[in-house]
């Protein structure tokens, strides 16, 4: 048995689970960068962490010489820093990867100079890191007090809302918030909240601290009866992949010679232009030819070209089955702010307040 476990062919196949544990901790990374964290029950996430941590300690101690684990035991610690700093005070996610991280690299099959090179590179990533976080959140945080005095979900569960109070010279203001809860990750134990994209409902100056937030659930045709009530003006702009489930034409081309031409936004994303040796010099491209939805203005204009889009459309012209069509389902959640209609579901899905493209991405 002694000789099967010091075999060399033995560890080398053990460690290909090594990479399995990295590849976790930088999934980690990748989510501290797109989701807050909400542990549900920390004892016992801190339980299972540790059990697989030291359980992926056993297996880089034991195959340590090998490659696999002596780059994994390079890639780990830095793997951390944004978890640590996103995540900066829930102990119980953090600890158990960043020993292991830690343990690994001093105890690998790594030289001692190749050690001291690493570790004062790792060093040096954490301190600049941490300086440069804490200084940002400190610069661009508000002077302000911020509290949440109100959240919950919509009757469907699909948003998330929070009423805030702000206190500032100003007599302070009341700031109603909605985001999506679809992108969320729900593991039972934690949630990963998707962060970044969110939207702004209400905002009201002076503060106003009797506030009622009341959810319905409506109709698609209702609510398209209400705004056309109001006005039949009403624009909507709509996306290109929009434009396209209607099979509508989205821009509008006028060719150097005259000729005017539509496109629908997948064929006019495709479209190559020729370029002149004036035109190269101007538009500073040295390739013969461009696409034309890289071309500004400027470059249309001096090759006597132009476009125009039709993405901008009344909401009268867009039938109920084209609302369908654009994923607008027949009933969803609405909002009432002291019993002023502040969010429809409608609208969120029309005009893309939740997608995926528009995520800040800010880490602070």
């Amino acid at each position: 048995m002694v000789k099967f476990f010091s075999n060399k062919w033995t560890k080398r196949v053990v460690s290909l689970l090594s990479p399995v544990y990295t590849a976790l901790v930088i999934i980690f990374a990748y989510f501290s960068i797109f989701y807050t964290l909400e542990v549900r029950d920390p004892k016992q996430v801190c339980l299972m962490l540790s059990a697989v941590s030291l359980f992926a300690l056993v297996i880089m101690l034991y195959t340590r010489e090998t490659l696999l684990t002596k780059l994994c035991s390079l890639l780990l610690l830095p793997a951390m820093v944004l978890p640590v700093l996103c995540f900066f005070g829930q102990w119980e996610v953090l600890i158990p990867p960043f020993v292991v991280a830690l343990i690994i690299f001093f105890f690998s099959g790594l030289g001692e100079t190749a050690k001291t090179i690493w570790g004062t590179i790792f060093l040096l990533i954490y301190l600049i890191g941490s300086l440069i976080y804490f200084m940002a959140t400190s610069m661009f945080a508000p002077s302000t007090v911020t509290t949440t005095v109100q959240s919950g979900l919509s009757p469907s569960g699909i948003y998330r809302y929070q009423v805030t109070e702000t206190i500032d010279s100003s007599n302070g203001a009341t700031k109603v918030t909605v985001e999506t809860t679809v992108l969320d990750r729900d593991y039972d134990l934690v949630v990963f909240k998707i962060k970044g994209l969110y939207k702004d409902v209400k905002v009201e100056r002076p503060l106003n601290e009797d506030v009622t937030i009341e959810w319905t659930t409506e109709d698609r045709q209702d609510i398209t009866k209400q705004l056309l009530s109001i006005s039949r003006d009403i624009e909507v702009t709509l996306s290109d992949k929009q434009m396209d489930a209607l099979g509508r034409d989205a821009y509008e081309v006028t060719y150097p010679d005259g000729l005017v031409q539509t496109y629908t936004a997948t064929d006019f994303h495709q479209i190559i232009i020729p370029l002149s040796q004036d035109d190269q010099e101007f538009l500073k491209v040295d390739e013969p030819e461009i696409r034309l939805d890289k071309i500004g203005e400027r470059g249309l204009a001096h090759m006597g070209m132009a476009v125009s889009n039709f993405r901008t459309v009344k909401l009268s012209s867009l039938t109920d089955q084209d609302l369908a069509t654009l994923g607008i389902p027949a009933q969803g959640d609405v909002m009432y702010y002291n019993g002023k209609c502040v969010f429809r579901y409608y609208i969120a899905i029309l005009e893309e307040y939740f997608d995926i493209s528009k995520q800040d991405l800010s880490l602070f």
